[in-house]
């Protein structure tokens, strides 16, 4: 069933005809996360553009070392925590994000990648990543501790 619906999302996002620029191609950028958040968001709103929420979140990746039999437990166990910066432009999921998000709670996020560019104060042009959040699931009860 998944191959199904994995060929079908391809076959429709591959390409179609357009009149005006030839043969144009759809694409994909999606991105999920599921982790702890490392902060208590924050809402800003810079030169009376629309607010933006933004918070983190860490993820884990674990791996072992040493012997590679499939099922051995020797070997020592690795981690790399990952943090990812997310913000929340969409109106009524910023809000909620903005209230009830809390830092160690752990969520699920959807959303698309974003890579860009923008100078500090000490004049740095610096490179920033951002996850563009779509959609958020709670999956801590906002009311217990961590």
């Amino acid at each position: 069933m998944f191959r199904r619906a994995a060929v079908q999302v391809l076959r429709q996002s591959a390409r179609f005809q357009s009149s005006d620029a030839g043969v144009l191609e759809r694409s994909l950028n999606k991105v999920q996360i599921l982790g702890r958040v490392g902060q208590d968001p924050v809402m800003r709103q810079a030169d009376s553009k629309n607010p933006v929420t933004i918070f983190s979140v860490a993820t884990n990746e674990m791996w072992r070392t040493g012997e590679s039999e499939l099922y051995n437990t020797s070997g020592d166990i690795n981690q790399k925590t990952t943090w990812h910066r997310i913000s929340v432009f969409r109106p009524g999921l910023r809000d909620v994000a903005y209230q009830y998000i809390r830092k160690g709670a752990r969520v699920y996020v959807e959303g698309k990648i974003d890579y860009g560019e923008y100078t500090d104060k000490n004049n740095v042009r610096r490179q920033a990543t951002t996850i563009i959040a779509d959609n958020i699931i709670f999956l801590s009860d906002t009311r217990e501790k961590p």
